[in-house]
């Protein structure tokens, strides 16, 4: 049973993505900001690197919400993950109507849309791969293990999981989300040590983790006036950035990036 403060912050996204859409068309350009190169580029490669050595030929593959393809589709990850994936069944889903609405615009009939929520998913269907960017730490906290918890039972038995978060021990990100992010909508940074905990819980094995989108750190990356842009928004830039995130090291700058990001596996246990 959720509470009334649970079900107004699920409700909330209509609203909230109706005023970032205009924002975001607002700002938006021909060339991409730096800022939405780097995300692009940094979970591309990870879905790339999962599509090929962990799925099997015509995948299943379910996004677990639509804010990157709708509002903010500088970010559109679905279009890398169908062209990583070939012949592959993909679903996105996503509580707001609004948000499933600019998706559905913007992806097309390629892609199936849902609206609805991993709380109380409506799928029958397994999935053998499952991308979570960003999702969870806008579920409120009594509702994570929940989450968490739906997430594998709708996987198939080694199925994968990438799973990211706004990471709390940056603390220039935590300042951020108290100062501003909340004030606009429901997001909370989430430990790494936390997350990792729960999918134990539940059956998986962490494969790799990173620290990412260190380029997201710097405030005003996204506009074109900000100094360095041309600079930082070449591809040998993005490409060394996304070198170091990706190493096996780079879960040391946790302290520093903005976000944290988990590959794991469904086990048997």
């Amino acid at each position: 049973m959720l509470s009334n403060s649970e079900v107004e912050t699920l409700l909330s996204w209509d609203r909230i993505s109706s005023r970032f859409r205009l924002l975001a068309r607002h700002y938006r350009r021909e060339k991409p900001s730096i800022k939405d190169t780097a995300f692009r580029e940094v979970y591309g490669e990870l879905i790339r690197r999962i599509v090929k050595s962990r799925l099997p030929h015509e995948p299943w593959i379910l996004k677990t919400d639509l804010w990157n393809e709708g509002v903010e589709n500088g970010r559109n990850i679905l279009s890398l993950v169908r062209g990583a994936s070939g012949k592959s069944e993909i679903v996105g889903v996503d509580i707001s109507g609004n948000v499933c609405g600019y998706a559905r615009r913007e992806l097309g009939d390629d892609i199936e849309i849902v609206r609805s929520t991993l709380l109380a998913p409506p799928f029958c269907k397994r999935f053998d791969l499952i991308i979570d960017i960003s999702t969870v730490d806008h579920i409120p906290k009594r509702l994570r293990e929940r989450w968490i918890s739906n997430e594998a039972s709708l996987l198939k038995e080694n199925g994968v999981l990438l799973i990211s978060f706004d990471c709390k021990l940056n603390i220039f990100c935590e300042v951020f989300h108290q100062l501003f992010t909340r004030r606009y909508y429901p997001e909370w940074t989430l430990s790494p040590v936390s997350i990792r905990q729960q999918l134990n819980r539940y059956g998986f094995q962490v494969l790799e983790e990173h620290a990412v989108f260190i380029l997201g750190l710097f405030l005003g990356t996204h506009r074109p006036w900000f100094p360095f842009s041309r600079l930082l928004n070449r591809m040998r830039v993005i490409e060394a950035v996304k070198a170091v995130e990706l190493s096996k090291c780079s879960r040391l700058l946790a302290f520093l990036a903005p976000q944290y990001v988990l590959v794991a596996v469904k086990t048997n246990s």
